[in-house]
């Protein structure tokens, strides 16, 4: 019986083996090849995509950490002044350098325990010094923290190298005590409060009404200042509080006016003057009180 190859068609003898002309084994599944064929493609388009998964989950708290960088400079430009510029020039300096210690821990010295608590310092400042404004980036950082503990796990070869997200805290916090007590000893001396008169009296329609007026003279360059002016009563409560007077970039050697409305049911015996430099200011740069 006459038999022809599978592969190429090619008639052979009847006892053949393979085919004289293509070399094709005659036991052989002509489609066998063509599948292994197909199984070695996947398999290798698959082992592709798996590099391509685990090289991206191996960049990702470098891209997170990219990412906190910027959100820090971003909402550190976009904070009210009325925080302190101080502050914002200061979260956005520890947001990038500590940003960028963080990276180079993690990256180039493989030591992403440290890193980690670098990144989570780093958060922590700059919602310390401004606050909700700073609280995106800081979020971030926290995030990339947990996120570089996850893929690259809780080593910490090099123990000497805790000093410096030790550094970081502690050097940033002396930074802001030094500097503070600095400036608050020179802004206390860079205000002068005068000329406070007032005139509050009953209406005689239940109320009692009027004003406290002033002057303030500014003698360096603020970034903002207000005068908040609260009312007491004769038991030391806080019946009212106003803003008898804020400004932007107040500029030095300029004197501005203060005036203060009053009008409540209770009967003022004295009021409260102070003059703030930021909304978080606990600290007042000048105090006085009057009676009424």
């Amino acid at each position: 019986m006459v038999q022809y190859c599978r592969k190429c068609g090619a008639e052979l003898d009847d006892d053949s083996k393979f085919c004289a002309e293509c070399g094709f084994l005659l036991d052989d599944d002509p489609t066998k090849e063509k599948t292994e064929n197909n199984v070695k493609s996947i398999t290798e388009n698959q082992s592709i995509e798996t590099d391509d998964k685990n090289k991206f989950l191996k960049k990702l708290p470098l891209i997170m950490a990219a990412i906190a960088v910027i959100m820090a400079i971003f909402e550190g430009l976009g904070t009210p002044m009325l925080m302190g510029w101080d502050s914002i020039l200061m979260a956005i300096g520890v947001g990038v350098a500590g940003g960028l210690v963080g990276i180079f821990l993690m990256e180039k010295l493989n030591e992403p325990l440290i890193a980690a608590v670098e990144f989570i310092g780093v958060g922590a400042i700059i919602f310390m010094l401004i606050g909700r404004f700073g609280e995106i980036s800081a979020i971030f950082f926290i995030i990339t923290a947990i996120i570089t503990l996850y893929f690259k796990g809780f080593k910490a070869i090099n123990k000497k190298l805790w000093i410096i997200p030790v550094i970081t805290v502690i050097g940033i916090f002396l930074i802001l005590i030094l500097g503070g007590a600095l400036y608050q000893i020179n802004a206390e001396n860079s205000v002068t409060v005068g000329n406070l008169t007032q005139n509050i009296t009953y209406d005689g329609y239940g109320y009692y009404t009027g004003y406290i007026t002033g002057d303030i003279k500014v003698d360096t360059n603020f970034d903002y200042l207000s005068v908040n002016i609260n009312y007491y009563d004769k038991d030391g409560k806080i019946i009212n509080s106003g803003i008898g007077w804020n400004e932007l970039n107040p500029q030095s050697g300029q004197t501005y006016k203060i005036s203060s409305m009053y009008f409540e049911k209770t009967q003022p015996v004295k009021a409260e003057i102070k003059v703030v430099d930021s909304a978080k200011s606990n600290n007042p740069l000048y105090t006085e009180n009057i009676t009424i």
